[in-house]
């Protein structure tokens, strides 16, 4: 078989698209089952009593939600039925002078706590997961709704989709194994370690881009740097690898406000989740965010809000330029094409990336393209075909798929139906050709 260089790049360009866009949607550190101190005695009221608090293992973003990954999931998103406010539609991108990554690649604000749940699910969908968030009354999954502080929103914490960290959740994960500093690095800071409100870095009165403070950071002199422009510029990841855990945006969490919830006998200190809509005495109720932005000014006077245990608030409907996301997901799986339709044909089901199949009680399932497969693995996201023909397994999921990979050969193989001696595979390396027979 011999294909033209300029097929074989054009395939090349393909898979490389294929998975820098995946690999930029999963970025993410691992977070232990485990105890931890939460809060704080010598802050503010809201964050005593510091207490032990237990936490399942979770997924985290190792950086803040890009403008560019939003564009990509909420596009996606309204194809299939998400509504999000207009705001979200005029983000602060990033300055024009700097030229070492694009505007795009700045980390995405002006989003509601209701766009960042819808925006979750979307997420999930959009990588085969099942989606987290929905409507308890109607049991429908969160997405064109008109949403207010009265509507009753609840989670399937059960589902590997994505969502918002509970307080708890991104506390652990800000803090790493430290327990009663007020930074993930210790009890000061200066304007080499985050981008809070003239620290000196160069984008003052606006974000910096994702990851900044990787230890190439440029700072100057400013009115509060704290002589942070004369250090040499440290790699500010905290100990799970997470960028910008302080300061740059604030981070919308799950949790609705309660200024008394750490004293509530409610607060079981395992997997909390926060106070309940019809606990909170608020007339107009807030959620709360995490970690501080780059308006945040760093002063005793004001309870030093970049800490890590400071509780920001603001309403759900509100959205600002100093505020975004980081999104987390649960150590579980879905089952196997969970998010398949049922039809009107028997054991017929449909997915929108494989299209219509027939499942048997006994687990093989029929593809009319490709004949009877043995299918095991999660969700739409990592499935593994047996191919029984040829005794070869071979891996896709919704993102990839029509390629499949073969671990044996080490090589992409995608499936083809308009070849003249019948279906087939055609691999990545163009040194091998599997040829499937019409069924």
């Amino acid at each position: 078989m011999h294909l033209s260089s300029s097929v074989n790049r054009s395939i090349t360009v393909v898979l490389l698209f294929y998975f820098s866009t995946l690999l930029s949607q999963e970025d993410v550190s691992f977070i232990k089952a485990g105890s931890f101190q939460i809060g704080s005695e010598n802050g503010q009221e809201d964050e005593s009593p510091m207490h032990v608090e237990w936490i399942s293992g979770f997924y985290i973003d190792r950086f803040e939600v890009s403008i560019r990954e939003w564009n990509r999931v909420s596009s996606f998103g309204e194809d299939i039925g998400y509504v999000f406010s207009e705001e979200q539609k005029f983000p602060k991108r990033g300055p024009s002078w700097y030229n070492f990554v694009n505007q795009l690649d700045f980390p995405m604000n002006m989003i509601s706590w209701y766009d960042a749940i819808k925006w979750c699910n979307a997420r999930s969908e959009f990588m085969g997961r099942l989606p987290l968030y929905y409507d308890p009354i109607t049991n429908n999954i969160i997405r064109g709704q008109q949403l207010n502080s009265s509507s009753l929103i609840d989670v399937h914490w059960n589902r590997s989709g994505y969502r918002l960290p509970t307080e708890a959740e991104w506390e652990k994960a800000a803090r790493g194994v430290s327990a009663g500093y007020k930074f993930p690095w210790g009890n000061s800071v200066d304007g080499s370690m985050a981008n809070y409100k003239l620290s000196g870095d160069p984008f003052d009165n606006g974000a910096s881009p994702r990851g900044y403070f990787n230890g190439h950071q440029q700072i100057e002199n400013g009115e509060f740097s704290f002589g942070g422009e004369s250090r040499v510029p440290p790699d500010r990841k905290n100990f799970y690898g997470l960028y910008d855990i302080v300061g740059n945006l604030s981070e919308w969490c799950w949790n609705w406000y309660d200024q008394n919830w750490y004293r509530n006998s409610k607060n079981t200190g395992r997997d909390d989740r926060g106070p309940e809509l019809e606990d909170l005495s608020s007339i107009k109720p807030a959620r709360v965010h995490r970690g501080g932005s780059f308006s945040t000014e760093n002063s005793n006077k004001l309870g030093e809000p970049l800490r890590i245990a400071f509780r920001h608030v603001a309403y759900p409907d509100e959205y600002s330029t100093d505020r975004g996301i980081r999104c987390v997901r649960g150590d579980s799986h879905d089952p196997l094409w969970a998010d398949a339709e049922m039809t009107n044909y028997g054991q017929w089901f449909y997915l929108s990336w494989l299209g219509y199949f027939f499942h048997s009680e006994k687990n093989w399932t029929f593809l009319p393209r490709k004949g009877w497969i043995y299918p095991s693995g999660y969700g739409s996201y990592d499935n593994w075909l047996y191919f029984h023909g040829f005794n070869l397994w071979l891996w896709t999921s919704k993102f990839v798929y029509p390629w499949h990979y073969d671990s044996k050969r080490k090589t992409w193989l995608k499936f083809k139906l308009d070849a003249p001696k019948g279906p087939r595979f055609v691999s990545f390396d163009l040194k091998i050709e599997l040829l499937i027979e019409q069924y």
